[in-house]
Protein backbone atom coordinates (compact mmCIF):
# COMPACT_ATOMS: atom_id res chain seq x y z
CA UNK A 1 0.00 0.00 0.00
CA UNK A 2 1.27 3.42 -0.92
CA UNK A 3 2.03 6.15 1.80
CA UNK A 4 -0.21 9.59 1.00
CA UNK A 5 2.66 11.60 2.11
CA UNK A 6 4.97 9.71 0.04
CA UNK A 7 2.55 10.06 -2.98
CA UNK A 8 2.09 13.69 -2.12
CA UNK A 9 6.06 14.38 -2.46
CA UNK A 10 6.55 12.77 -5.56
CA UNK A 11 3.23 14.76 -6.69
CA UNK A 12 5.21 18.20 -5.42
CA UNK A 13 8.46 17.21 -7.72
CA UNK A 14 6.10 16.40 -10.80
CA UNK A 15 4.57 19.70 -10.62
CA UNK A 16 8.00 21.76 -10.02
CA UNK A 17 8.98 19.63 -13.34
CA UNK A 18 5.71 20.67 -14.88
CA UNK A 19 6.22 24.47 -14.21
CA UNK A 20 10.12 23.57 -15.16
CA UNK A 21 9.22 22.33 -18.64
CA UNK A 22 7.14 25.21 -19.27
CA UNK A 23 9.58 27.61 -18.67
CA UNK A 24 12.38 26.04 -20.31
CA UNK A 25 9.84 25.88 -23.77
CA UNK A 26 9.59 29.90 -23.56
CA UNK A 27 12.63 32.15 -24.67
CA UNK A 28 13.84 33.80 -21.60
CA UNK A 29 15.31 36.79 -21.25
CA UNK A 30 12.36 39.19 -21.08
CA UNK A 31 11.54 39.14 -17.55
CA UNK A 32 7.74 39.02 -18.39
CA UNK A 33 4.93 37.82 -15.85
CA UNK A 34 4.66 34.50 -17.17
CA UNK A 35 8.48 33.80 -16.76
CA UNK A 36 8.73 35.25 -13.56
CA UNK A 37 5.17 33.72 -12.04
CA UNK A 38 7.14 29.75 -13.83
CA UNK A 39 10.34 30.56 -11.34
CA UNK A 40 8.47 31.74 -8.22
CA UNK A 41 5.92 28.18 -9.14
CA UNK A 42 9.06 26.32 -9.32
CA UNK A 43 10.30 27.49 -5.90
CA UNK A 44 7.05 27.08 -4.10
CA UNK A 45 6.88 23.27 -5.54
CA UNK A 46 10.24 22.33 -4.18
CA UNK A 47 9.64 23.54 -0.73
CA UNK A 48 6.04 22.22 -0.72
CA UNK A 49 7.95 19.19 -1.92
CA UNK A 50 10.47 19.66 1.31
CA UNK A 51 7.46 19.67 3.42
CA UNK A 52 5.75 17.15 2.35
CA UNK A 53 9.21 15.45 3.04
CA UNK A 54 9.21 16.25 6.40
CA UNK A 55 5.99 14.38 7.07
CA UNK A 56 7.19 11.26 5.73
CA UNK A 57 10.09 11.92 8.17
CA UNK A 58 7.80 11.93 10.49
CA UNK A 59 6.36 8.38 9.76
CA UNK A 60 9.13 6.98 9.01
CA UNK A 61 11.53 7.77 12.22
CA UNK A 62 8.37 6.97 13.95
CA UNK A 63 8.30 10.22 15.85
CA UNK A 64 4.36 10.30 15.72
CA UNK A 65 3.44 13.77 15.16
CA UNK A 66 0.41 15.24 14.11
CA UNK A 67 0.69 15.81 10.21
CA UNK A 68 -0.19 19.69 10.91
CA UNK A 69 2.29 20.02 13.29
CA UNK A 70 5.34 18.86 11.54
CA UNK A 71 8.84 21.04 11.33
CA UNK A 72 12.09 19.34 10.96
CA UNK A 73 12.88 21.14 14.88
CA UNK A 74 9.77 19.40 16.12
CA UNK A 75 10.98 15.82 14.72
CA UNK A 76 14.60 16.59 16.07
CA UNK A 77 12.72 17.26 19.22
CA UNK A 78 10.55 14.78 19.39
CA UNK A 79 13.35 11.77 18.94
CA UNK A 80 15.50 13.68 21.46
CA UNK A 81 12.37 13.52 23.91
CA UNK A 82 12.33 9.27 23.05
CA UNK A 83 16.20 9.34 23.78
CA UNK A 84 16.99 9.09 20.03
CA UNK A 85 19.01 10.71 17.48
CA UNK A 86 18.40 10.79 13.37
CA UNK A 87 21.38 10.78 10.93
CA UNK A 88 18.81 11.49 8.50
CA UNK A 89 17.36 14.88 10.43
CA UNK A 90 21.22 16.15 11.10
CA UNK A 91 21.89 16.02 7.27
CA UNK A 92 18.71 18.46 6.84
CA UNK A 93 19.66 20.68 9.21
CA UNK A 94 22.99 20.57 7.97
CA UNK A 95 22.05 21.24 4.62
CA UNK A 96 19.87 23.94 5.87
CA UNK A 97 21.92 25.72 7.87
CA UNK A 98 24.72 26.04 5.18
CA UNK A 99 24.43 29.22 3.64
CA UNK A 100 26.34 27.89 0.26
CA UNK A 101 24.21 24.67 0.01
CA UNK A 102 21.79 24.28 -2.78
CA UNK A 103 18.87 23.92 -0.38
CA UNK A 104 19.61 27.13 1.42
CA UNK A 105 19.55 28.78 -1.82
CA UNK A 106 16.36 27.44 -3.36
CA UNK A 107 14.74 28.33 1.04
CA UNK A 108 15.94 31.44 0.68
CA UNK A 109 14.33 32.77 -2.46
CA UNK A 110 10.91 31.31 -1.54
CA UNK A 111 11.13 32.96 1.31
CA UNK A 112 11.71 35.98 -0.50
CA UNK A 113 9.70 35.75 -3.58
CA UNK A 114 6.52 34.81 -0.60
CA UNK A 115 7.01 37.41 1.34
CA UNK A 116 9.57 40.30 0.75
CA UNK A 117 9.24 40.74 -3.72
CA UNK A 118 9.87 38.89 -6.74
CA UNK A 119 12.92 36.89 -7.41
CA UNK A 120 15.92 38.88 -8.08
CA UNK A 121 17.42 38.08 -11.32
CA UNK A 122 20.17 39.37 -14.19
CA UNK A 123 19.43 39.80 -17.30
CA UNK A 124 21.74 39.84 -20.52
CA UNK A 125 21.34 42.31 -23.53
CA UNK A 126 23.93 41.36 -25.86
CA UNK A 127 27.08 39.30 -26.41
CA UNK A 128 27.36 35.71 -26.24
CA UNK A 129 25.10 35.55 -23.00
CA UNK A 130 22.39 37.42 -24.50
CA UNK A 131 18.66 36.96 -23.97
CA UNK A 132 20.17 35.27 -20.55
CA UNK A 133 18.42 35.45 -17.40
CA UNK A 134 20.39 34.04 -13.91
CA UNK A 135 19.29 34.18 -10.50
CA UNK A 136 20.68 36.11 -7.86
CA UNK A 137 20.84 35.84 -3.93
CA UNK A 138 18.35 38.05 -2.38
CA UNK A 139 20.61 38.71 0.55
CA UNK A 140 24.48 38.85 -1.13
CA UNK A 141 23.01 39.59 -4.94
CA UNK A 142 25.57 37.29 -6.05
CA UNK A 143 24.48 35.82 -8.98
CA UNK A 144 24.02 31.78 -9.43
CA UNK A 145 25.91 30.99 -12.67
CA UNK A 146 23.51 29.12 -14.85
CA UNK A 147 21.03 30.42 -16.57
CA UNK A 148 17.79 30.58 -14.30
CA UNK A 149 15.71 27.25 -15.34
CA UNK A 150 19.03 25.20 -15.49
CA UNK A 151 19.59 26.46 -11.64
CA UNK A 152 16.01 25.54 -10.70
CA UNK A 153 16.38 22.36 -12.79
CA UNK A 154 19.66 21.20 -11.20
CA UNK A 155 18.04 21.91 -7.47
CA UNK A 156 15.13 19.50 -8.77
CA UNK A 157 17.24 17.08 -9.33
CA UNK A 158 19.22 17.13 -6.08
CA UNK A 159 15.92 17.70 -4.07
CA UNK A 160 14.60 14.56 -5.71
CA UNK A 161 18.19 12.24 -5.19
CA UNK A 162 18.62 13.59 -1.68
CA UNK A 163 15.35 12.76 -1.03
CA UNK A 164 15.63 9.10 -2.15
CA UNK A 165 18.85 8.82 -0.34
CA UNK A 166 17.66 9.77 2.91
CA UNK A 167 14.22 7.86 2.52
CA UNK A 168 16.72 4.36 2.73
CA UNK A 169 18.59 5.95 5.94
CA UNK A 170 15.25 6.77 7.41
CA UNK A 171 13.98 3.47 6.50
CA UNK A 172 17.01 1.90 8.55
CA UNK A 173 16.57 4.03 11.32
CA UNK A 174 12.78 3.82 12.02
CA UNK A 175 13.78 -0.51 11.77
CA UNK A 176 15.65 0.07 14.91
Amino acid sequence: MSDPRHDRTEQKLRFAKLHLDELSAMPSGRGHDFECAHQEAVLAQLMGAYDSFLRELNVLLGCGRRDDDVSLGKLRDTLKAQGRSSAVLRRLYDLQEDETSWLRHAQDLRHTSTHVSGIPLVFYAGGEDDGKVALKHPRTMVEFPDRAAETLAAWLERMRALFDELRDLANAEGAR
